[in-house]
Protein backbone atom coordinates (compact mmCIF):
# COMPACT_ATOMS: atom_id res chain seq x y z
CA UNK A 1 0.00 0.00 0.00
CA UNK A 2 1.45 3.25 -1.20
CA UNK A 3 2.23 5.72 1.41
CA UNK A 4 0.80 8.78 0.57
CA UNK A 5 2.19 12.73 1.68
CA UNK A 6 -1.03 15.29 1.16
CA UNK A 7 -0.08 18.89 0.58
CA UNK A 8 -2.28 22.04 0.64
CA UNK A 9 -1.52 25.49 0.25
CA UNK A 10 -3.38 28.59 0.44
CA UNK A 11 -1.42 32.08 -0.18
CA UNK A 12 -2.52 35.61 0.63
CA UNK A 13 -3.52 36.04 -3.07
CA UNK A 14 -5.72 33.00 -3.05
CA UNK A 15 -7.88 34.67 -0.06
CA UNK A 16 -10.63 36.35 -2.22
CA UNK A 17 -10.48 33.26 -4.53
CA UNK A 18 -10.70 31.12 -2.13
CA UNK A 19 -14.61 33.16 -0.90
CA UNK A 20 -15.71 32.22 -4.11
CA UNK A 21 -13.97 29.01 -4.54
CA UNK A 22 -15.10 26.81 -1.12
CA UNK A 23 -12.61 24.19 -2.90
CA UNK A 24 -9.71 26.63 -2.82
CA UNK A 25 -9.94 26.61 1.42
CA UNK A 26 -7.52 24.75 3.43
CA UNK A 27 -10.28 22.53 5.28
CA UNK A 28 -11.67 21.45 1.58
CA UNK A 29 -8.39 20.76 0.00
CA UNK A 30 -7.68 18.74 3.02
CA UNK A 31 -11.39 16.87 2.61
CA UNK A 32 -10.40 16.28 -1.22
CA UNK A 33 -7.62 14.79 -0.95
CA UNK A 34 -8.48 12.38 2.06
CA UNK A 35 -11.80 11.22 0.04
CA UNK A 36 -9.15 10.32 -3.02
CA UNK A 37 -6.88 8.95 -0.48
CA UNK A 38 -9.68 6.80 0.72
CA UNK A 39 -11.47 5.89 -2.05
CA UNK A 40 -8.10 3.73 -3.50
CA UNK A 41 -7.33 2.00 0.03
CA UNK A 42 -3.81 4.26 0.20
CA UNK A 43 -2.35 5.07 3.51
CA UNK A 44 -1.85 8.42 4.43
CA UNK A 45 1.35 9.18 6.02
CA UNK A 46 1.27 13.45 6.93
CA UNK A 47 -0.58 15.86 6.05
CA UNK A 48 1.29 19.08 5.40
CA UNK A 49 -0.43 22.69 5.66
CA UNK A 50 1.24 25.78 4.45
CA UNK A 51 -1.39 28.89 5.14
CA UNK A 52 -0.35 32.24 3.66
CA UNK A 53 2.65 31.06 2.26
CA UNK A 54 3.06 32.14 -2.16
CA UNK A 55 3.50 29.35 -4.52
CA UNK A 56 6.90 31.16 -5.65
CA UNK A 57 8.16 31.17 -2.01
CA UNK A 58 10.79 28.32 -1.65
CA UNK A 59 11.53 28.54 2.02
CA UNK A 60 7.64 27.29 3.16
CA UNK A 61 7.77 25.58 6.14
CA UNK A 62 5.76 22.29 5.86
CA UNK A 63 6.98 22.50 1.94
CA UNK A 64 10.37 21.68 3.01
CA UNK A 65 9.40 19.65 6.09
CA UNK A 66 7.42 17.22 3.18
CA UNK A 67 10.77 17.11 1.24
CA UNK A 68 13.07 15.90 3.91
CA UNK A 69 10.07 13.03 4.43
CA UNK A 70 10.05 12.22 0.42
CA UNK A 71 14.05 12.13 0.70
CA UNK A 72 14.31 9.71 3.50
CA UNK A 73 12.01 6.76 1.68
CA UNK A 74 8.90 7.85 3.88
CA UNK A 75 6.91 8.65 1.05
CA UNK A 76 5.55 6.93 -1.79
CA UNK A 77 2.71 9.72 -3.71
CA UNK A 78 2.90 13.26 -3.21
CA UNK A 79 -0.66 14.63 -3.68
CA UNK A 80 -1.81 17.81 -4.03
CA UNK A 81 -5.32 19.35 -5.55
CA UNK A 82 -3.40 20.70 -8.47
CA UNK A 83 0.01 21.21 -9.30
CA UNK A 84 -0.16 25.18 -8.63
CA UNK A 85 -0.61 24.36 -5.17
CA UNK A 86 2.57 22.29 -5.01
CA UNK A 87 4.47 25.41 -6.80
CA UNK A 88 3.89 28.26 -8.84
CA UNK A 89 8.23 28.19 -9.65
CA UNK A 90 9.12 26.56 -13.07
CA UNK A 91 12.40 25.89 -12.06
CA UNK A 92 11.22 24.20 -8.60
CA UNK A 93 8.66 21.75 -10.89
CA UNK A 94 11.57 21.01 -13.00
CA UNK A 95 14.23 19.94 -10.11
CA UNK A 96 12.00 18.55 -8.00
CA UNK A 97 9.07 16.67 -9.62
CA UNK A 98 10.56 15.85 -13.28
CA UNK A 99 13.85 15.29 -11.30
CA UNK A 100 13.86 14.90 -7.53
CA UNK A 101 10.85 12.77 -7.31
CA UNK A 102 11.85 10.08 -10.02
CA UNK A 103 15.35 10.32 -8.49
CA UNK A 104 13.38 8.94 -4.87
CA UNK A 105 11.05 7.09 -6.36
CA UNK A 106 7.84 9.50 -6.00
CA UNK A 107 4.86 10.00 -8.31
CA UNK A 108 3.45 12.93 -7.84
CA UNK A 109 -0.52 13.40 -8.34
CA UNK A 110 -2.43 16.99 -9.22
CA UNK A 111 -6.09 15.84 -8.80
CA UNK A 112 -8.24 18.97 -10.04
CA UNK A 113 -5.81 19.14 -13.16
CA UNK A 114 -5.07 15.71 -14.12
CA UNK A 115 -1.35 16.11 -13.19
CA UNK A 116 0.29 13.07 -12.86
CA UNK A 117 3.84 11.49 -13.61
CA UNK A 118 2.56 8.36 -14.62
CA UNK A 119 1.04 9.68 -17.34
CA UNK A 120 2.82 9.70 -20.61
CA UNK A 121 0.78 13.25 -21.61
CA UNK A 122 1.80 14.85 -18.37
CA UNK A 123 5.31 16.00 -19.55
CA UNK A 124 3.95 17.98 -21.92
CA UNK A 125 1.14 19.42 -19.76
CA UNK A 126 3.77 20.10 -17.04
CA UNK A 127 5.73 22.85 -19.35
CA UNK A 128 2.30 25.06 -19.94
CA UNK A 129 0.77 24.67 -16.63
CA UNK A 130 4.31 25.63 -14.99
CA UNK A 131 4.68 28.91 -17.80
CA UNK A 132 0.65 29.47 -16.92
CA UNK A 133 1.49 29.68 -12.68
CA UNK A 134 4.82 31.59 -13.13
CA UNK A 135 3.29 34.33 -14.96
CA UNK A 136 -0.13 34.04 -12.72
CA UNK A 137 2.50 35.23 -9.93
CA UNK A 138 4.46 37.59 -11.71
CA UNK A 139 1.24 39.10 -12.45
CA UNK A 140 0.04 39.16 -9.14
CA UNK A 141 3.13 40.44 -7.86
CA UNK A 142 3.22 43.36 -10.10
CA UNK A 143 -0.49 44.36 -8.96
CA UNK A 144 0.73 44.09 -5.49
CA UNK A 145 3.38 46.91 -5.55
CA UNK A 146 1.56 49.26 -7.41
CA UNK A 147 -1.32 48.81 -4.85
CA UNK A 148 1.39 48.94 -1.92
CA UNK A 149 3.04 52.28 -3.59
CA UNK A 150 -0.52 53.86 -3.93
CA UNK A 151 -1.25 53.35 -0.65
CA UNK A 152 1.78 54.67 0.89
CA UNK A 153 1.70 57.76 -1.11
CA UNK A 154 -1.66 57.87 0.74
CA UNK A 155 -0.38 58.15 4.26
CA UNK A 156 -1.91 54.46 4.38
CA UNK A 157 -0.06 52.36 7.24
CA UNK A 158 0.88 48.92 5.14
CA UNK A 159 3.06 47.17 7.76
CA UNK A 160 1.68 43.83 9.78
CA UNK A 161 2.47 45.53 12.94
CA UNK A 162 2.08 48.47 14.45
CA UNK A 163 5.44 50.37 15.93
CA UNK A 164 5.88 49.80 19.81
CA UNK A 165 4.18 53.32 21.19
CA UNK A 166 1.51 52.93 18.65
CA UNK A 167 -1.05 50.36 17.35
CA UNK A 168 -3.49 49.14 14.84
CA UNK A 169 -6.72 51.17 14.72
CA UNK A 170 -9.54 49.08 15.18
CA UNK A 171 -11.84 50.72 12.43
CA UNK A 172 -8.65 51.75 10.48
CA UNK A 173 -6.15 48.85 9.61
CA UNK A 174 -4.22 51.70 7.47
CA UNK A 175 -4.21 53.94 10.65
CA UNK A 176 -2.50 54.17 13.42
CA UNK A 177 -3.57 55.30 17.07
CA UNK A 178 -1.60 56.06 20.11
CA UNK A 179 -1.23 52.78 22.70
CA UNK A 180 -1.61 54.38 25.82
CA UNK A 181 0.02 51.45 27.59
CA UNK A 182 3.71 51.45 25.74
CA UNK A 183 3.79 55.59 24.52
CA UNK A 184 4.60 56.90 27.99
CA UNK A 185 7.65 54.56 27.62
CA UNK A 186 8.37 55.47 24.30
CA UNK A 187 8.68 59.11 25.80
CA UNK A 188 10.80 58.40 28.68
CA UNK A 189 13.30 56.98 26.41
CA UNK A 190 13.15 59.87 24.61
CA UNK A 191 13.36 62.30 27.73
CA UNK A 192 15.90 60.66 29.24
CA UNK A 193 18.75 60.61 26.49
CA UNK A 194 17.82 64.25 25.89
CA UNK A 195 18.80 65.04 28.98
CA UNK A 196 21.68 63.18 28.65
CA UNK A 197 21.82 59.76 29.96
CA UNK A 198 23.06 57.35 27.36
CA UNK A 199 21.46 54.14 25.79
CA UNK A 200 22.88 51.37 28.78
CA UNK A 201 21.32 54.03 31.93
CA UNK A 202 18.27 53.98 29.38
CA UNK A 203 17.93 50.37 29.39
CA UNK A 204 18.88 49.97 33.16
CA UNK A 205 16.40 51.80 34.06
CA UNK A 206 13.60 50.35 31.92
CA UNK A 207 14.66 46.87 33.05
CA UNK A 208 14.85 47.66 36.43
CA UNK A 209 11.59 49.18 36.50
CA UNK A 210 9.94 45.42 35.09
CA UNK A 211 9.04 47.41 31.89
CA UNK A 212 8.92 44.06 28.74
CA UNK A 213 10.34 44.40 25.86
CA UNK A 214 8.76 45.90 22.81
CA UNK A 215 8.94 42.10 21.34
CA UNK A 216 7.84 40.92 24.52
CA UNK A 217 5.20 43.33 25.02
CA UNK A 218 3.68 42.10 21.99
CA UNK A 219 4.12 38.63 22.65
CA UNK A 220 2.20 39.05 25.76
CA UNK A 221 -0.63 41.17 23.79
CA UNK A 222 -1.04 37.43 21.72
CA UNK A 223 0.48 38.92 18.53
CA UNK A 224 2.10 36.86 16.11
CA UNK A 225 5.22 38.53 15.39
CA UNK A 226 8.60 37.43 14.72
CA UNK A 227 11.64 39.08 16.11
CA UNK A 228 14.73 36.67 14.97
CA UNK A 229 17.29 38.82 16.60
CA UNK A 230 15.69 38.58 20.20
CA UNK A 231 14.92 34.73 19.74
CA UNK A 232 18.85 34.10 19.03
CA UNK A 233 19.76 36.02 21.76
CA UNK A 234 20.31 36.21 25.70
CA UNK A 235 17.75 38.97 26.10
CA UNK A 236 14.86 37.18 26.93
CA UNK A 237 12.38 39.43 26.94
CA UNK A 238 14.44 42.48 28.69
CA UNK A 239 15.36 45.85 26.68
CA UNK A 240 19.03 45.75 25.07
CA UNK A 241 20.80 48.72 23.83
CA UNK A 242 20.03 48.24 20.42
CA UNK A 243 16.08 48.49 21.05
CA UNK A 244 16.84 51.63 22.23
CA UNK A 245 18.78 52.85 19.77
CA UNK A 246 16.22 51.80 17.03
CA UNK A 247 13.52 53.54 18.86
CA UNK A 248 15.73 56.85 19.34
CA UNK A 249 15.95 57.21 15.26
CA UNK A 250 12.74 56.38 14.35
CA UNK A 251 10.68 59.42 12.66
CA UNK A 252 7.05 57.86 13.68
CA UNK A 253 6.82 58.81 16.88
CA UNK A 254 6.56 62.72 15.90
CA UNK A 255 3.12 61.69 13.59
CA UNK A 256 5.56 61.37 10.04
CA UNK A 257 4.91 57.83 8.44
CA UNK A 258 8.11 57.13 6.27
CA UNK A 259 7.63 54.24 4.32
CA UNK A 260 9.61 52.27 1.58
CA UNK A 261 12.67 51.34 2.77
CA UNK A 262 13.31 48.29 1.39
CA UNK A 263 11.99 46.14 -0.82
CA UNK A 264 11.86 42.66 -2.38
CA UNK A 265 14.39 42.23 -5.13
CA UNK A 266 12.21 40.56 -7.17
CA UNK A 267 8.67 38.29 -6.95
CA UNK A 268 10.88 35.19 -6.64
CA UNK A 269 13.89 36.60 -4.02
CA UNK A 270 12.21 37.53 -0.84
CA UNK A 271 15.64 39.07 0.44
CA UNK A 272 14.95 42.61 1.21
CA UNK A 273 17.23 45.59 -1.14
CA UNK A 274 17.71 48.79 1.05
CA UNK A 275 16.44 51.94 -1.39
CA UNK A 276 18.10 55.44 -1.40
CA UNK A 277 16.65 57.98 2.06
CA UNK A 278 15.70 59.97 -0.38
CA UNK A 279 13.45 57.73 -2.46
CA UNK A 280 11.55 56.55 0.82
CA UNK A 281 8.03 58.16 1.00
CA UNK A 282 7.49 60.57 4.16
CA UNK A 283 3.72 61.81 4.87
CA UNK A 284 4.04 64.57 7.68
CA UNK A 285 0.91 64.05 10.57
CA UNK A 286 0.02 60.86 9.22
CA UNK A 287 -1.45 60.40 12.46
CA UNK A 288 -1.13 61.64 16.30
CA UNK A 289 2.89 62.26 17.46
CA UNK A 290 3.85 60.82 20.76
CA UNK A 291 7.15 63.25 20.89
CA UNK A 292 7.00 67.17 19.83
CA UNK A 293 9.27 68.65 16.97
CA UNK A 294 11.63 70.40 19.76
CA UNK A 295 12.36 66.59 21.52
CA UNK A 296 12.73 65.01 18.02
CA UNK A 297 15.44 67.73 17.14
CA UNK A 298 17.21 67.75 20.27
CA UNK A 299 17.54 63.54 19.83
CA UNK A 300 18.82 63.99 16.65
CA UNK A 301 21.36 66.26 16.99
CA UNK A 302 22.93 64.58 20.25
CA UNK A 303 22.97 61.24 18.21
CA UNK A 304 24.77 63.14 14.81
CA UNK A 305 27.18 64.25 17.78
CA UNK A 306 28.51 60.75 18.49
CA UNK A 307 31.76 59.12 16.71
CA UNK A 308 33.19 55.85 17.63
CA UNK A 309 36.86 56.13 18.21
CA UNK A 310 37.60 52.94 16.55
CA UNK A 311 37.34 54.64 13.17
CA UNK A 312 40.45 56.43 13.29
CA UNK A 313 42.13 53.41 12.82
CA UNK A 314 41.40 50.89 9.98
CA UNK A 315 43.72 48.05 11.53
CA UNK A 316 42.50 45.01 12.52
CA UNK A 317 42.84 44.10 16.23
CA UNK A 318 44.77 40.66 17.21
CA UNK A 319 41.68 39.60 18.72
CA UNK A 320 39.36 40.38 16.28
CA UNK A 321 36.82 37.49 16.27
CA UNK A 322 38.42 35.11 18.46
CA UNK A 323 37.27 36.11 21.75
CA UNK A 324 34.11 34.57 23.70
CA UNK A 325 32.24 34.51 26.84
CA UNK A 326 32.62 31.58 28.81
CA UNK A 327 29.59 31.59 30.22
CA UNK A 328 27.13 32.83 27.28
CA UNK A 329 29.13 31.89 24.58
CA UNK A 330 28.54 35.04 22.85
CA UNK A 331 31.51 37.48 21.69
CA UNK A 332 33.27 39.33 23.67
CA UNK A 333 32.89 43.04 22.18
CA UNK A 334 36.02 45.67 22.13
CA UNK A 335 35.63 49.60 23.90
CA UNK A 336 38.84 51.57 22.44
CA UNK A 337 39.63 54.58 23.97
CA UNK A 338 42.67 56.82 24.61
CA UNK A 339 44.40 58.61 27.21
CA UNK A 340 43.84 62.80 27.38
CA UNK A 341 46.97 63.41 25.21
CA UNK A 342 45.46 60.99 22.52
CA UNK A 343 48.84 59.36 22.47
CA UNK A 344 48.21 56.15 23.81
CA UNK A 345 45.56 53.49 22.74
CA UNK A 346 44.33 50.99 25.25
CA UNK A 347 41.16 48.37 24.85
CA UNK A 348 38.90 46.71 26.55
CA UNK A 349 36.73 43.66 25.68
CA UNK A 350 33.30 42.72 27.71
CA UNK A 351 30.73 40.32 27.20
CA UNK A 352 28.28 41.14 24.60
CA UNK A 353 25.15 40.24 26.25
CA UNK A 354 25.81 42.07 29.02
CA UNK A 355 27.41 45.20 27.16
CA UNK A 356 24.13 45.35 24.81
CA UNK A 357 22.13 46.14 28.34
CA UNK A 358 20.39 42.92 29.01
CA UNK A 359 22.47 42.26 31.29
CA UNK A 360 21.19 38.86 32.46
CA UNK A 361 24.91 37.27 31.59
CA UNK A 362 27.09 37.46 35.23
CA UNK A 363 29.95 37.87 33.17
CA UNK A 364 29.55 41.77 33.58
CA UNK A 365 33.14 42.91 34.19
CA UNK A 366 35.35 44.08 31.21
CA UNK A 367 38.96 42.83 30.69
CA UNK A 368 41.92 44.73 29.59
CA UNK A 369 42.94 43.67 25.90
CA UNK A 370 46.30 44.63 26.96
CA UNK A 371 46.69 42.51 30.03
CA UNK A 372 44.92 39.48 27.36
CA UNK A 373 47.67 39.88 25.14
CA UNK A 374 49.90 39.56 27.51
CA UNK A 375 48.84 36.44 29.08
CA UNK A 376 48.69 34.96 25.63
CA UNK A 377 52.27 35.77 24.80
CA UNK A 378 53.59 34.23 28.41
CA UNK A 379 51.15 31.27 27.51
CA UNK A 380 52.55 31.14 24.30
CA UNK A 381 56.60 31.60 25.15
CA UNK A 382 56.35 29.27 27.68
CA UNK A 383 55.28 26.51 25.19
CA UNK A 384 58.24 27.17 23.25
CA UNK A 385 60.48 27.31 26.30
CA UNK A 386 59.39 23.89 27.29
CA UNK A 387 59.77 23.00 23.39
CA UNK A 388 63.36 23.86 23.63
CA UNK A 389 64.41 23.32 26.96
CA UNK A 390 62.75 19.24 26.46
CA UNK A 391 63.67 19.11 22.79
CA UNK A 392 59.82 17.81 22.45
CA UNK A 393 56.08 19.31 23.57
CA UNK A 394 53.41 17.26 24.17
CA UNK A 395 51.16 19.02 21.73
CA UNK A 396 48.54 16.55 21.71
CA UNK A 397 47.93 16.84 25.04
CA UNK A 398 46.59 20.03 24.51
CA UNK A 399 44.32 18.92 21.63
CA UNK A 400 43.42 15.92 23.91
CA UNK A 401 41.83 18.41 26.76
CA UNK A 402 40.51 20.46 23.69
CA UNK A 403 38.63 17.28 22.22
CA UNK A 404 37.22 16.44 25.82
CA UNK A 405 35.81 20.20 25.76
CA UNK A 406 34.01 19.84 22.31
CA UNK A 407 32.43 16.47 23.02
CA UNK A 408 31.31 18.10 26.44
CA UNK A 409 28.98 20.33 24.69
CA UNK A 410 27.98 18.28 21.61
CA UNK A 411 26.63 15.81 24.34
CA UNK A 412 24.96 18.80 25.77
CA UNK A 413 24.11 19.83 22.04
CA UNK A 414 22.45 16.46 21.28
CA UNK A 415 20.41 16.05 24.72
CA UNK A 416 18.67 19.45 23.83
CA UNK A 417 18.56 18.59 20.36
CA UNK A 418 16.67 15.35 21.21
CA UNK A 419 14.38 17.16 23.85
CA UNK A 420 13.23 19.36 20.81
CA UNK A 421 12.44 16.50 18.76
CA UNK A 422 10.27 15.10 21.55
CA UNK A 423 8.07 17.97 22.21
CA UNK A 424 7.79 18.50 18.12
CA UNK A 425 6.10 14.70 18.48
CA UNK A 426 4.06 15.40 21.84
CA UNK A 427 2.76 18.54 19.48
CA UNK A 428 2.05 16.69 16.73
CA UNK A 429 0.64 13.96 18.55
CA UNK A 430 -2.02 16.97 20.92
CA UNK A 431 -2.98 17.91 17.22
CA UNK A 432 -4.12 14.66 15.93
CA UNK A 433 -6.06 14.05 19.15
CA UNK A 434 -7.94 17.38 18.60
CA UNK A 435 -5.76 18.92 21.62
CA UNK A 436 -4.53 21.78 19.54
CA UNK A 437 -6.02 23.65 16.42
CA UNK A 438 -4.08 23.38 13.14
CA UNK A 439 -3.35 27.47 13.79
CA UNK A 440 -2.12 26.82 16.85
CA UNK A 441 0.15 23.79 15.97
CA UNK A 442 1.44 25.93 12.77
CA UNK A 443 2.57 28.83 15.11
CA UNK A 444 4.01 26.63 17.90
CA UNK A 445 5.91 24.12 15.46
CA UNK A 446 7.32 26.92 13.54
CA UNK A 447 9.11 28.37 16.60
CA UNK A 448 10.17 24.72 17.94
CA UNK A 449 11.40 24.01 14.39
CA UNK A 450 13.46 27.04 14.67
CA UNK A 451 15.21 26.13 17.67
CA UNK A 452 15.53 22.54 16.37
CA UNK A 453 17.44 23.61 13.48
CA UNK A 454 19.45 25.93 15.65
CA UNK A 455 20.70 23.49 18.07
CA UNK A 456 21.34 21.27 15.13
CA UNK A 457 23.87 23.86 13.01
CA UNK A 458 25.41 24.36 16.88
CA UNK A 459 25.96 20.51 16.67
CA UNK A 460 27.16 20.56 12.98
CA UNK A 461 29.63 23.40 14.00
CA UNK A 462 30.70 21.58 17.03
CA UNK A 463 31.29 18.36 14.74
CA UNK A 464 33.43 20.24 12.39
CA UNK A 465 35.55 21.78 15.40
CA UNK A 466 35.89 18.17 16.62
CA UNK A 467 37.27 17.19 13.25
CA UNK A 468 39.87 19.31 13.28
CA UNK A 469 41.02 18.89 16.72
CA UNK A 470 41.39 14.98 15.94
CA UNK A 471 43.25 15.92 12.90
CA UNK A 472 45.42 18.34 14.92
CA UNK A 473 45.96 15.81 17.95
CA UNK A 474 47.17 12.99 15.16
CA UNK A 475 49.43 15.24 13.35
CA UNK A 476 50.86 17.29 16.75
CA UNK A 477 54.39 15.94 16.20
CA UNK A 478 54.50 17.50 12.82
CA UNK A 479 53.60 20.81 14.32
CA UNK A 480 56.96 20.55 16.22
CA UNK A 481 58.14 22.50 13.10
CA UNK A 482 55.81 25.43 13.22
CA UNK A 483 56.87 26.03 17.19
CA UNK A 484 60.60 25.27 16.05
CA UNK A 485 60.20 28.86 13.55
CA UNK A 486 60.20 30.82 17.14
CA UNK A 487 62.17 31.36 20.10
CA UNK A 488 60.35 34.24 21.43
CA UNK A 489 57.37 36.41 21.68
CA UNK A 490 57.38 40.11 22.18
CA UNK A 491 54.35 41.47 20.60
CA UNK A 492 50.93 39.79 20.15
CA UNK A 493 49.97 40.24 16.55
CA UNK A 494 47.63 39.42 13.66
CA UNK A 495 49.57 36.98 11.65
CA UNK A 496 50.66 34.62 15.22
CA UNK A 497 46.98 35.44 17.07
CA UNK A 498 45.68 33.32 13.39
CA UNK A 499 48.81 31.09 13.59
CA UNK A 500 48.40 29.90 17.09
CA UNK A 501 44.88 30.52 18.25
CA UNK A 502 41.84 28.98 17.83
CA UNK A 503 39.33 31.06 20.01
CA UNK A 504 39.63 32.05 23.66
CA UNK A 505 37.15 31.77 26.36
CA UNK A 506 37.11 34.33 29.48
CA UNK A 507 35.08 33.59 32.61
CA UNK A 508 33.82 35.47 35.65
CA UNK A 509 36.17 37.70 37.41
CA UNK A 510 36.80 35.80 41.01
CA UNK A 511 36.67 37.41 44.48
CA UNK A 512 40.84 37.58 44.75
CA UNK A 513 40.58 39.75 41.47
CA UNK A 514 41.68 36.99 38.97
CA UNK A 515 40.38 35.86 35.95
CA UNK A 516 39.31 32.47 34.19
CA UNK A 517 41.18 32.36 30.90
CA UNK A 518 41.29 29.51 28.76
CA UNK A 519 42.87 29.64 25.34
CA UNK A 520 42.56 27.05 22.51
CA UNK A 521 45.29 26.67 20.57
CA UNK A 522 45.29 25.61 16.90
CA UNK A 523 49.07 23.63 18.03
Amino acid sequence: MPKVAIYCRLSIEDKDKAENDASASIQNQKAMLRDYCHERDWEIYDIYVDDGYSGIDRSRPEFNRMLRDCEAGHIDIVLCKDQSRFSRDTVVIEQLINDKFLEWGIRFIGVADNADTDSESYSTMRLFASAYNEMYVKDISAKIRRTLAYKREQGQFIASFAPYGYQIDSEDKHHLVIDEETAPVVRKIFDMYVSGEGYRRIVQKLNADGIVSPTEYKRQKGSKYVNTNADTSNAHGLWTQSTVARILHNEVYTGTLVQGKSHHISYKNKKRKQVEQAEWVRIPNAHEQIIDAETWSRTQERLNSHGRVGKRSQELSPLSGKVRCACCGRPMKRNVYYNKAKTIKYYGLQCATYKTGAMNCPNKSSISGLILERHILNELNLIVEQFCKADEIQLADIHSEQLRELERRLSTLEERHKAAKERLLKMYKDKLDGVLSDEDYAMFRQSLSDEENNIAEQIADVNKQITVCRKRQENAKGQKALVEQYTHFDKLDRSIADEFIDYIEIGETFENGEREIHIHWKL
